[in-house]
């Protein structure tokens, strides 16, 4: 355990049961952590996790309060993994580069990433991870209020393409797998009737091309370019009543 505080809504009320031995908060998030890389998050019970351990279930809430908090252990812990890259004066390139590696931690873990929605990560390593996107984007020239909104936008996105990545590989096992399905659906597609998806069928080959790193980089070049429009616009000091429209949206017209 480290020295970050307890977020206020979770009480960390320990079991005072004497566990059958002696076990480490590292030794049942390295447990769990093999648990979720065989059979994904929801394999990775409490039960599941300490038969792992040659245990009784009992003996980890000495550690763990529940499976949320198991989860959050375990999902800072592959946080951990992603290496931020020193920086080379090119923002976007680095950012790009951070990107990748925080789409491959969670990759490499399965279907982990989907316990990202719905929730938003308070462990160490991810608040490491947040505090150096959001001095990123501070240095573009984006006001605070946008920089709040683009981190958990890129983070999004991220954590999306790498839990759809994670039933892809799921579904087809690998690359080859992947490719041998769209190359059918590229096929169905252009045996569409044309004058009902005129559209579809003329696509057919660009709709299902384009590998997964590909999709992915033009994703967040995406991104980074719309935001690099904002800090400009901010810049020239055009931003300032968009900024505060946009903050209020159509309540600030009906107000």
């Amino acid at each position: 355990m480290d020295d970050m505080p307890v977020p206020p809504w979770r009480e960390r009320k320990m079991s005072t049961w004497a566990a059958r031995r002696p076990l480490s908060y590292d030794q049942i998030v390295d447990a769990a952590i093999v648990v979720l890389d065989a059979e994904g998050v929801d394999g990775m019970s409490m039960r599941r996790v300490a038969q792992e351990l040659g245990t009784g279930a009992a003996s980890l809430y000495a550690h763990v309060q529940n499976k949320d908090d198991l989860v959050d252990a375990v999902l800072d812990r592959v946080f951990a993994e992603v290496v931020i890259p020193e920086p080379t004066g090119d923002w976007r390139h680095d950012f790009i580069q951070l990107a990748y590696a925080t789409r491959s931690a969670l990759q490499a873990h399965r279907d982990i990433a989907k316990v990202l929605w719905g929730k938003v990560p308070t462990g160490a390593n991810a608040l490491r991870l947040a505090d150096h996107v959001y001095g990123v984007f501070r240095k573009m020239g984006l006001p605070d209020q946008l920089v709040g909104w683009a981190g958990p936008l890129v983070f999004d996105y991220i954590t999306a393409d790498a839990y759809d990545g994670s039933l892809y590989a799921s579904t087809f096992g690998d690359e080859k797998g992947s490719a041998k399905y769209f190359e059918a659906l590229g096929t169905y597609f252009a045996s569409l009737p044309p004058e009902r998806f005129p559209n579809i069928v003329v696509m057919a080959k660009t709709l299902t091309t384009g590998g997964g790193d590909e999709r992915f980089e033009f994703g967040l070049d995406v991104l980074l370019t719309g935001l690099e429009a904002k800090a400009r616009a901010f810049d020239t000091g055009s931003a300032g009543a968009s900024v505060g429209s946009e903050a209020l949206g159509d309540r600030g017209r009906d107000a």
